[in-house]
């Protein structure tokens, strides 16, 4: 097998966004709502109309992330009302309500979910939880991912790389020890991020079976040698088993987000 590596300028085609990516969730760690935003304003640029949603909790959006915020409490939109909101702003964000205790922003579920795509191009959702973690191995009961999506999107801090399995920089420790075979203190390897995902309570835990995969690999500024990421992403997809699978991609949202990088199998 051989690797392809190609350059694009924006996540839309990184990623592979198109007209069947209709439904996208995000999960896994190391900046998935930054993500789910960068991807909004990337397809938005695209000329689409794009709702940004989390079937878990997410954070309220700042402006420069999401124009409008519409809560709907027990009341759920009409569609003709979401329609003339993406008129005029294209992207917008939808949830429940507010959590009093945490500040986050309620998910929603499977069917208002379903019925957001007959409104916007695009449905982006943030299906997992890590608390600002770069790496993280799922519970049971995690990613919450509707059975209709599309493409899932696990995403990974490359400053989990050579970090120590330690609480500071996984989430879900016991679980990612367990799935990969660590022990705790020890240096997170390309091996385990292999590892992480052929386990079959690893990183494509609940994933749908008719849902294609593309990895993407965030914060490539914290990575010291550029070298590592090929090499990473090369054992990825020789090594990472899952036929669903379709690329690895990569880049800085923080930084230089006009940069990123796409492997395949070839």
């Amino acid at each position: 097998m051989k690797m392809e590596v190609m350059k694009f300028p924006d996540l839309v085609s990184a990623l592979g966004i198109d007209s069947g990516s209709r439904c996208v969730a995000l999960i896994g760690a190391g900046g998935k709502t930054s993500l789910m935003y960068a991807l909004a304003e990337s397809l938005v640029g695209a000329g689409k109309t794009v709702i940004s949603t989390t079937s878990t909790k997410i954070f309220p959006p700042e402006p420069h992330q999401s124009p409008l915020l519409s809560l709907f409490a027990d009341k759920f939109p009409r569609g003709d009302q979401i329609i003339q909101r993406l008129q005029l702003f294209r992207h917008i964000t939808i949830g429940l309500d507010i959590d009093p205790n945490s500040g986050k922003v309620l998910g929603v579920t499977d069917q208002q979910i379903y019925s957001m795509l007959s409104w916007a191009d695009h449905v982006i959702l943030e299906a997992d939880g890590a608390s600002g973690r770069p790496i993280k191995a799922p519970i049971e009961s995690e990613p919450v991912i509707p059975d209709f999506t599309d493409l899932v999107i696990p995403v990974i801090g490359l400053d989990s790389m050579y970090s120590k399995a330690n609480q500071e920089n996984v989430f879900r420790l016991h679980e990612f020890l367990r799935v990969t075979g660590l022990v705790h203190g020890a240096l997170i390897t390309v091996k385990e991020i292999v590892e992480l995902f052929n386990h079959a309570d690893g990183a494509l835990r609940n994933v749908p079976k008719n849902a294609q995969v593309a990895v993407f690999l965030n914060k490539l500024d914290k990575l010291e040698k550029l070298e590592i990421l090929s090499g990473l992403a090369w054992q990825m997809l020789t090594k990472i088993t899952d036929p669903r699978l379709r690329s690895v991609s990569s880049g800085s949202l923080k930084f230089n987000r006009e940069n990123f990088t796409k492997f395949i199998r070839c």
